[in-house]
């Protein structure tokens, strides 16, 4: 017994399946450029330096011997 899905898909002509290639295509181009963006951005925001951390502590140096 066929699934619905693939009764589907065995009706669609060539145009039809063209088309929906095209149309699946172009959503994940625009969700990986949105991902891209997303990923520079968060890469931009670590690569500056952050003002909002104190000065760190530093232990009193040893004195040699």
């Amino acid at each position: 017994m066929k699934s619905k899905w693939e009764a589907q898909w065995e009706s669609m002509t060539v145009d039809e399946l063209f088309a929906l290639r095209e149309l699946m295509q172009d959503v994940l181009s625009e969700r990986l450029k949105a991902k891209k963006a997303e990923l520079e951005r968060r890469l931009q925001a670590l690569a500056q330096p952050s003002n909002d951390v104190g000065p760190t502590k530093r232990g009193s140096p040893k004195s040699a011997g």
